[in-house]
């Protein structure tokens, strides 16, 4: 008796913990982190017609900006899928992070006109603060060592 009950508490620990696995795998998360889009709307104080047109503006880039991520990801399994295959062709590799770089292209492209269909919605004030904002989040933090972007320090790189 002793055997089936280590048995059933061995059964139920891992039940759970495949419940637990499973749960984290798939249950869509919301990021976590500060939202830029409320800092932003805070920081400028809009006001209330303002706000309704910039949380349609940011609700849309949003959703813009996952599916270019998603399709980012999509690319980036499929150049790694092709890395167990024990032949490869360097054109197919290139072909791939071609794609890649065009997304990532895209998405900063959209970044930059949404940053400036929200100043177009800023007062003169607002707009002078939002710049600011803006200069001040491409800057990298004080103390940190190394360039911009998370490079290291040196030369710039192909230089």
């Amino acid at each position: 008796m002793k055997k089936n009950t280590l048995l059933y508490i061995l059964v139920a620990f891992l039940l759970v913990m495949n419940g637990y696995f499973i749960y984290e795998i798939f249950v869509d998360k919301s990021p976590k982190g500060p939202n830029p889009g409320k800092f932003i709307a805070k920081e400028l104080q809009f006001d209330e017609t303002q706000m309704e047109k910039f949380t349609q503006m940011n609700d849309a880039h949003h959703e813009e900006m996952m599916t270019i991520m998603r399709d980012v990801r999509r690319l980036k399994d499929e150049l790694f899928d092709y890395i167990s295959q024990s032949t490869y062709s360097e054109e197919k590799v290139s072909e791939i992070t071609r794609r890649i770089g065009d997304k990532i292209r895209l998405r900063d492209e959209n970044t930059f006109y949404h940053f400036k269909e929200v100043q177009k919605i800023c007062n003169d004030e607002q707009r002078s603060r939002f710049n600011k904002l803006i200069k001040d989040a491409l800057r990298p933090p004080k103390g940190r060592k190394g360039g911009s972007h998370g490079r290291p320090p040196g030369p710039p790189p192909g230089g």
